[in-house]
């Protein structure tokens, strides 16, 4: 009866022991319950190291629009100029290997194309005599939500690939039209206006739409700071076409879409 006694103390110790042991290690830990009592686990944030980085780009672009073939004809795609975009954007880590993307992107763009041209003096007649080319140039001003997504951890490679995909309010800052006359070699110059292009669905104002955006990137990475400097293939597809009415007579009245593929170099920072 002693000897189970004696031991049956023992052991009611060893236990008190233990007990405290780990509980003094739980009380140290960060979390409540962990399967080694003796070792300390410090949770590991799904953004750990990542911060806000600011995007710098800079890019050319190849244009793609479509007009009405039975007004236009001799669809040139660059215009006088060479369109280009630039960027500024705030990189938002959400998740350990994806980010938000917002900002904004202005856009220069240009074309051209022969069609009719009415006015006080000119024909009104739909005859095919397509002979006024209507130089165009556009200024926008687009503010993308896009999410991020790469395709390894940036904080351990170097060299890393990744795409985006999202959606952008388009808004036409400025615009200006040139008609010339492509008969009259001595006294081409027709007329000249501004902004008479506005968006056939409106969103907030005539001169809003919408824009779907998705691109491919590649991303040099220091790995010391997160700085980066990247290249990227960008195509926006416009939601709604454009209207362009000319001298404002009704004149020309010809709708088109604008969609542009952006070759970029950016800097992130």
């Amino acid at each position: 009866m002693t000897f189970m006694t004696k031991t049956s103390r023992l052991l009611f110790a060893g236990m008190l022991l233990l007990l405290s042991y780990n509980c003094n290690a739980q009380s140290a830990s960060r979390y409540l319950f962990h399967f080694d009592p003796f070792k300390q686990v410090q949770p590991e944030s799904p953004m750990q190291g990542r911060k806000v980085k600011v995007r710098i780009d800079f890019g050319l672009l190849q244009q793609f629009y479509v007009t009405d073939p039975n007004y236009t004809t001799g669809e040139n795609t660059t215009g006088d100029g060479t369109p280009y975009t630039l960027g500024l954007k705030l990189e938002i880590p959400i998740m350990k290997n994806s980010d938000i993307i917002t900002g904004i992107d202005y856009m220069n763009e240009g074309f051209n194309f022969d069609s009719y041209f009415f006015a006080k003096g000119y024909s009104f007649l739909y005859n095919d005599s397509l002979v006024y080319n209507h130089d165009i140039s556009l200024d926008e001003i687009q503010i993308p939500i896009l999410y991020k997504m790469n395709f390894s951890n940036e904080e351990r490679n170097v060299k890393t690939f990744y795409a985006t995909l999202g959606w952008a309010f388009r808004y036409l800052l400025f615009n200006n039209a040139t008609v010339t006359s492509t008969e009259d070699t001595k006294h081409p110059f027709v007329w000249e206006g501004q902004n008479d292009i506005v968006s056939a669905y409106h969103l907030i104002t005539a001169q809003g739409s919408g824009i779907i955006e998705a691109s491919l990137g590649y991303q040099h990475n220091a790995l010391r700071n997160g700085n980066a400097w990247y290249l990227e293939i960008e195509y926006k597809y416009g939601v709604s076409p454009f209207i362009y009415n000319g001298n404002g007579m009704g004149s020309n009245n010809v709708q088109f879409s604008l969609n542009t593929l952006a070759f970029k170099f950016g800097l992130r920072l």
